[in-house]
């Protein structure tokens, strides 16, 4: 005798829902659902942060420091670079040589915008390059 009956087997195959069957019977149901469902969670999340910013106050704000010192910069050449700059002038053109000024000159660093043109330009100069002449 088997251990379960075919007339069992009809009645829960009836009970059982069909499979790719729209929850609860109608698919506007199953959108209202699902949608009610976001909107349950998105009220619990914002309740959630309300009662989290009002548990967690902010840091109170830190006192202000004194602005640190600004370091003093000397203009022109220290002198010990010029001492370095007249010993090895003497030491190559002689002790007759005579240093007349020694100053900064500010470096000529060239811009990216000018660089990336350089790139753009040799870019160019190779594909061009690479092409058949006619």
């Amino acid at each position: 005798m088997p251990l379960v009956s075919p007339p069992l087997l009809a009645e829960v195959a009836a009970a059982a829902p069909r499979v790719g069957g729209p929850l609860f019977g109608n698919i506007w149901l199953a959108l209202f659902a699902v949608l009610g469902g976001i909107a349950v969670f998105l009220v619990l999340v914002a309740l959630l942060g309300r009662w989290l910013a009002a548990t967690h106050p902010d840091d109170p704000p830190r006192p202000a420091r004194p602005p640190a010192p600004v370091p003093v910069v000397e203009v022109g050449v220290s002198a010990e670079i010029t001492a370095v700059i007249a010993a090895s002038v003497a030491t190559v053109l002689g002790s007759r040589a005579r240093i007349t000024s020694v100053s900064l000159v500010p470096a000529n660093t060239p811009s990216v915008e000018s660089l990336m043109q350089q790139w753009s330009m040799e870019g160019r100069r190779q594909i061009y390059s690479s092409h058949k002449v006619r």
